[in-house]
């Protein structure tokens, strides 16, 4: 039964972000320290990272230290998320957008606000509210907090 269920998700998904958000039913993790306050190295762009596996999210809860802990958020629905896979992708636009700032569709630089800034203003620029990497550690960035709400 569970394969079929996961079957009907994947054949209905048009992106990897489609696929994620069904999958998920819109609620994501993220793991938070004292005050809520949680990590983003930036690779995807600035503003609210959060993952798609609560395993992952209490790793990073536990690099917080004792007073760690996951929370759960809704994302919206029609959030427009750039896939940041790659060539291949369905899109090409965070390629393009990182081509434009002289980075390889791979590169990065690391934990720099000024890459992570950059990259979210040529992503909103394009009318994205985010991206997404395939890779669980990297996660999902969200531009703006209204797209995002903390489950209680």
């Amino acid at each position: 039964m569970i394969f079929k269920e996961l079957y009907q998700v994947v054949k209905e998904a048009k992106t990897m972000w489609d696929y994620i958000y069904r999958k998920n039913k819109g609620i994501f993790y993220r793991g938070v320290g004292k005050g809520g306050t949680g990590t983003g190295m930036g690779v995807l762009g600035k503003g609210i990272y959060l993952t798609w596996e609560r395993g992952m999210a209490q790793a990073f809860a536990d690099r917080q230290g004792a007073d760690g802990e996951v929370k759960e958020y809704k994302i919206k629905r029609n959030v427009k998320i750039a896939d940041a896979g790659g060539i291949g992708s369905p899109d090409q636009d965070f390629i393009e957008v990182k081509a434009d700032m002289g980075f390889a569709p791979h590169q990065h630089a690391g934990n720099d606000p000024m890459f992570a800034t950059m990259l979210t203003l040529g992503l909103k620029m394009r009318k994205y509210d985010g991206a997404v990497s395939d890779d669980v550690a990297t996660g999902i960035v969200i531009f703006d907090k209204k797209n995002v709400k903390e489950m209680t």
